[in-house]
């Protein structure tokens, strides 16, 4: 008989390296993001997105994964790391847990070989710096977008299978270039055709983390495509609507990177 397990809610949880974190906190609070957890001096910050989703930046200097500026790696939130792996090992996935500074963390084998970290949300900050409050404003209409190579058939399929088992669900019907993952309050995985830039599902670590899972950052939200894009252009931002079969905007952030926000679904 399968042990019974709490339900572990796993949250989109992009990793981005950069040279300018305070840039791109910036960047992602302009968006509508908050910050949850911070560093002295700005080089490090959970943020947190209104409609499902949280994004960590982190400074590219001496990153443990050898991660270049710009990079975007795919990692899940969590409430509690241990049950959240009882709930995957139950569901037949490898996964590895280990003790940080900061709290439990783990890694989760992805369907390709790759390593999607497990990151426990900080209930003891250990010098770091917890928001809330008046800081803790945050666009409810905003909600991250984890995007991920994935060609139409068998990898797409592994895709929405394993997924499926951290409770993200096909949202509409999809076609060969796009299937959005879903799942309440927790984000999108966006499984997107190759073609376009920086095409890699993982990277070797040359650590023990293995080969490390990527994406690309991109967001959804209900907010007035025009209006968030003037107030992306009146902070600094190249930013502009595209008029596609889906309209969009698209905007380059503070690490050079082609980023694209959808209207939500």
């Amino acid at each position: 008989m399968t042990a019974q397990h709490p339900t572990a809610a796993f949250t989109v949880y992009p990793l981005r390296f950069t040279d300018d974190a305070p840039a791109m906190i910036a960047f992602l609070r302009t968006l509508g993001m908050a910050p949850v957890v911070t560093t002295e001096g700005g080089t490090f910050a959970e943020m947190v997105a209104g409609g499902g989703g949280r994004v960590m930046v982190h400074t590219a200097e001496h990153a443990e994964t050898a991660a270049p500026a710009g990079e975007t790696q795919l990692c899940l939130s969590v409430v509690d790391t241990d049950a959240a792996a009882a709930q995957l090992r139950d569901r037949g996935l490898e996964v590895r847990v280990w003790d940080e500074t900061y709290g439990r963390q783990g890694a989760v084998r992805g369907p390709r070989g790759e390593d999607i970290a497990i990151n426990e949300q900080q209930r003891d900050l250990y010098g770091y710096l917890g928001h809330g409050g008046a800081d803790a404003q945050v666009d409810d209409r905003l909600s991250v977008t984890a995007v991920r190579v994935s060609a139409e058939g068998p990898d797409r399929d592994r895709d929405v299978d394993f997924f499926a088992a951290l409770g993200f669900a096909p949202a509409g019907a999809g076609d060969q270039w796009w299937q959005a993952l879903s799942a309440p309050g927790a984000g999108t995985i966006g499984l997107h055709a190759p073609g376009g830039e920086d095409d890699r599902v993982s990277r070797p670590s040359g650590t023990e983390f293995g080969d490390i899972a990527l994406v690309r950052l991109g967001f959804e939200t209900a907010e007035d495509l025009d209006a968030l894009a003037a107030r992306l252009r009146d902070a600094g931002h190249d930013a502009r609507v595209v008029e596609d079969e889906v309209r969009s905007v698209h905007v380059t952030d503070p690490d050079g990177k082609h980023l694209e926000i959808h209207p939500r679904t």
